[in-house]
């Protein structure tokens, strides 16, 4: 493997999975738009590195930047939210955490394409092509995961460069920064990508670089940054979901991390896809210590309403059997 990837990954041995986390469904309140502000007359390193995305990919991006620390959060309101004709702001006891920035001001766009700061080429590295089709792609991957040796890379050079780098560390991980990740376009592991201006300017303020990577093709899917390093998970087997069990006319399908789907078998019909599933089944969070052999939909919990689960093909198609089976004996 090559010298600027770790040759190890940690290992976490599991005998249950972490009860899904909802808390994100919930956000922080929504306090405001800001008042529309002039146009800018220029752009600045920190606006283009925000901006690239929805100049080159689509008219429809949006922004979503934490506010984690109040001099870099400064910056961002003086030099990014200006471009953008909406700007809303999140937080929770009157303090602002998130702003989200949508529909970039067409002049900004011109700006955009005028101006080449240091972010320029960093930019256009990332997002070596501009097609996202394959961001839609359903089909099932094998997936491996690779920590960068951020040590082997030659740092990024440039004071621009190096301002941009500590304004990114405040507002992304000073303090209770966890992670988050980018899409690179026209990525594919081999050592070139040793080279690549985004891998390593990405390098000189994450404390954790992941590339997620096709196993099929070399792909790389996305770029994981995290103040935490890469862990891999692996569920023993008495930590996986259990068997479908009946409980009057519902049947209960254990989904894993505490998520159980309730079917009521008197209100459904054989399925010949998950379409055809009855709209009144629900998926429930069951309680964090409460075991499915006892669950209940009576006393549990749903999961909050506009929150949408996406499953694999297998998944899918194992719950389709599993209903259609119990309908045999209903």
């Amino acid at each position: 493997m090559y010298n600027w990837i770790q040759n190890y990954t940690r290992v976490e041995y599991c005998t249950e999975e972490e009860p899904f986390d909802f808390s994100f469904a919930r956000g922080a309140d929504f306090t405001g738009r800001m008042e529309p502000q002039p146009q800018p007359p220029g752009m600045t390193a920190l606006a283009q590195y925000f901006i690239a995305a929805g100049v080159w990919l689509s008219e429809d991006y949006y922004l979503s930047i934490p506010m984690r620390n109040e001099e870099a959060g400064k910056r961002v309101l003086e030099e990014v939210t200006p471009h953008f004709a909406e700007v809303r702001q999140y937080g929770t006891d009157g303090v602002v955490t998130e702003l989200v920035l949508k529909q970039l001001k067409p002049a900004s766009r011109e700006l955009f394409l005028a101006a080449s700061t240091d972010a320029l080429p960093v930019m256009r590295d990332l997002y070596r092509h501009h097609d996202t089709g394959g961001w839609e792609n359903a089909v099932k991957r094998t997936v491996l995961y690779f920590t960068v040796n951020a040590a082997e890379l030659v740092p990024y050079e440039g004071e621009e460069m190096k301002e941009l780098q500590t304004v990114l560390r405040k507002l992304y991980f000073e303090p209770g920064g966890s992670e988050f990740a980018l899409t690179p376009l026209g990525w594919h592991l081999d050592d070139s990508l040793e080279h690549s201006r985004a891998l390593r300017f990405l390098a000189g303020f994450v404390p954790y670089l992941t590339l997620a990577v096709n196993a099929a093709n070399g792909e790389v899917i996305s770029i994981h940054l995290s103040s935490k390093e890469y862990t891999r998970q692996i569920l023993l087997s008495e930590g996986r979901p259990r068997p479908p069990r009946r409980s009057g006319h519902y049947l209960y399908l254990d989904l894993g991390r505490k998520l159980v789907y309730a079917v009521d078998l008197s209100k459904q019909g054989k399925l010949e896809s998950w379409n055809d599933l009855n709209g009144k089944a629900k998926v429930y969070h069951a309680a964090p210590d409460g075991d499915f052999a006892q669950f209940d939909h009576l006393t549990a919990e749903p999961i909050p309403g506009g929150v949408g689960l996406l499953y694999d093909t297998d998944t899918i198609r194992s719950m389709i059997e599993a209903i259609n089976l119990e309908l045999d004996s209903f």
